[in-house]
């Protein structure tokens, strides 16, 4: 899911196993335990688009990496407050810049959201995100940079804890998004996607986040402190693992449904949530000769899937591709075999990873979520890269989230 989120979760568990013995600190490092896993997306920097996405939620998602690196950030925390790194002013300030970046990222992100909605900027969200961000600005100039930090003494076991269980809980946490995370790595790269929330969720993030905040201003052995970080724990997990299974569930009879009102005969489907709701769903099935996409809103008033696309397959503009060529494999791997082909210039050919759907209730305009360009490159050989919408379709973008945004009220 998104980086709040993981690190809102990441928080958490290092509150529930350490809170007692590290007060925020606790909160503060299983943050930073529950971002690692994406520090993986620096790997664009360094290889090939292939190498660089295929890396992505790779290894650094395993089990097997949530196992290995608590042993070494461990003793790197250790070794950090023994030698009272913490204390200087030097860290101090690098920090503090550090945190207020990531505030300012985290508040823009907030305040696109109504932009993306086709709403405009809100005042609403401005306001309360600037002031907020300066009774922010304010603490830390007062409670870190003119206070002298408390001696932390914490054992190996603990912190081994509290990096174990920030960093095992972020491949699980996106196994429930569509992206597909691979756990097993390095022993298999299948990857595990179950489809049942939206890599932007902010009826599973913000009641959570409120939790987690509320823990954090009482005392670390006072009671309410527990209570209120198992609350947020309780509500998120119950939002993924009962309210989004649910949806699931129907979803997919509605869509099963759905088809076989239509008289087409599918082979296999995929169904996925909308980008920041898990009310209005998209279904991509397969035939054989074309795959068909619609969408469900359990807001619509009805219990069938509308409108139905159909989008046809054109797999044989392939046919000059060696099927082992290592772009041609890629290709099939990522997309789970859920893609379309189309022409685009000369010998490039753009395909469409379907599994992310449309930017709307059905094709218009070549309005996929997810195009890839397939061309040769400057070696002979074929390669990819992310096909960048037109800057002129971003009105089209934006009023396509605003329907989204209306059809998940029941204002279809």
């Amino acid at each position: 899911m998104d980086s709040l989120t993981q690190i809102v979760l990441g928080a958490a568990c290092g509150e529930a196993v350490a809170g007692k013995k590290m007060g925020n600190r606790a909160m503060l490092w299983g943050a930073v335990g529950g971002t690692i896993p994406d520090l993986d997306v620096f790997a664009s920097f360094f290889t090939d688009e292939i190498s660089s996405i295929s890396f992505h939620r790779g290894f650094m998602h395993s089990f097997l990496f949530a196992f290995l690196a608590p042993w070494v950030l461990a003793w790197l925390a250790q070794w950090f407050y023994s030698q009272n790194i913490y204390r200087r002013r030097g860290y101090k300030a690098a920090a503090m810049t550090i945190w207020l970046l990531f505030y300012v990222l985290a508040a823009t992100g907030l305040n696109f959201i109504p932009v993306a909605l086709g709403e405009g900027l809100s005042w609403y969200v401005l306001i309360p995100t600037l002031l907020l961000g300066l009774r922010f600005a304010w603490r830390l100039w007062r409670d870190y940079w003119q206070r002298d930090l408390s001696i932390v003494e914490s054992s190996y076991k603990t912190w081994w804890l509290v990096f174990f269980w920030s960093i095992f809980t972020h491949p699980i946490l996106d196994c429930f998004t569509s992206w597909g995370t691979q756990i097993f790595q390095p022993f298999s790269d299948m990857r595990v996607q179950w489809c049942t929330v939206s890599v932007v969720d902010p009826m599973a993030t913000i009641p959570f986040l409120v939790c987690l905040i509320i823990a954090s201003r009482f005392k670390r052995f006072q009671t309410a402190r527990n209570y209120w970080n198992y609350a947020g724990l309780l509500w998120f997990c119950a939002y993924l693992m009962i309210y989004t299974l649910w949806h699931k569930s129907e979803v997919t009879q509605t869509f099963t449904s759905s088809f076989a009102d239509k008289h087409i005969t599918i082979n296999r489907l995929y169904t996925n949530p909308t980008i920041f709701n898990n009310i209005v769903w998209s279904g991509v099935a397969e035939g054989d000769t074309a795959y068909y996409f619609g969408q469900f809103g359990f807001n619509d008033g009805a219990d069938r899937a509308s409108p139905i696309s159909t989008i046809p397959k054109n797999h044989e503009l392939l046919d000059k591709i060696p099927p082992n060529d290592r772009a041609m494999r890629f290709l099939k791997w990522f997309s789970n075999g859920y893609y379309n082909v189309l022409p685009y210039h000369g010998d490039t050919l753009q395909v469409n990873d379907l599994r992310f759907g449309l930017l709307g209730d059905s094709l218009r305009n070549g309005n996929y979520v997810f195009p890839i360009l397939l061309f040769k490159n400057e070696k002979g050989e074929w390669d990819i890269k992310p096909n960048n919408r037109d800057p002129k379709h971003m009105e089209d973008n934006k009023h396509a989230i605003g329907d989204l945004w209306k059809r998940a009220w029941g204002k279809k």
